[in-house]
């Protein structure tokens, strides 16, 4: 898959970095996603992409062990480019559970110590920074994209708390959409991109924002 320098340069607003190659890594203890993306002086082709699962039933130091032995043969496929090599990463944030912060943090850490040295240039970036770069604008795509949100079927009401009783939805109104979902939609609508997965969706916007940096 090849997109035009020209056009991402219009939706990004950014011009593309020439003769370079981005990696981005979506890290995660459950699923991994990897995304390699490959300019020249008018495209960006997509090289590469995969998902790096591990099992649950592992702890979390056996899971970290399957993840690194997994970037070990990834290396097999950089080995493939020369050039200038970027490396993205994405920062993790917290939500409601430390642990999972926890976590998140040590794949990332992983990911960097053991393909530092393949490198020449690398980025830490949190989710809406590689929003924002790669030209996603949340009310725009909820205005025009292809994604719909789906209507509640009945009143649903609130089961506890203070609250038990009353209407929490009401029949007709439209569900919360997440803006994991906008995005990947974006990428679809407006770049004509489908993937796999939602992982190697994110990769790709990481390596992407990699060329824009």
């Amino acid at each position: 898959m090849k997109l035009d320098i020209k056009l991402v340069e219009e939706k990004t607003g950014k011009q593309v970095r020439h003769n370079a190659v981005s990696v981005g890594f979506d890290t995660a203890p459950a699923f991994s996603g990897i995304c390699i993306l490959k300019s020249d002086t008018k495209t960006i082709t997509i090289e590469h992409s995969e998902t790096i699962a591990t099992s649950p039933k592992d702890d979390h130091f056996h899971r970290a062990d399957h993840y690194g032995d997994s970037l070990e043969k990834f290396r097999q496929v950089l080995d493939k480019y020369t050039g200038h090599k970027i490396m993205v990463i994405e920062r993790c944030f917290f939500s409601m559970n430390a642990e999972v912060l926890i976590q998140l943090a040590h794949f990332g850490i992983l990911t960097y110590y053991i393909l530092r040295k393949y490198f020449d240039a690398y980025f830490y970036y949190g989710v809406s920074t590689v929003r924002s770069m790669i030209g996603f604008k949340q009310k725009r795509q909820e205005e025009y994209g292809t994604y719909k949100a789906k209507l509640y079927t009945r009143d649903t009401f609130h089961k506890k708390g203070k609250k038990k009783g009353e209407i929490k939805h009401k029949k007709g109104e439209k569900y919360k959409v997440a803006c994991k979902d906008l995005v990947h939609n974006y990428l679809e609508t407006d770049f004509g991109l489908k993937f796999e997965t939602k992982d190697e969706a994110d990769a790709f916007g990481l390596a992407l924002a990699g060329l824009l940096s």
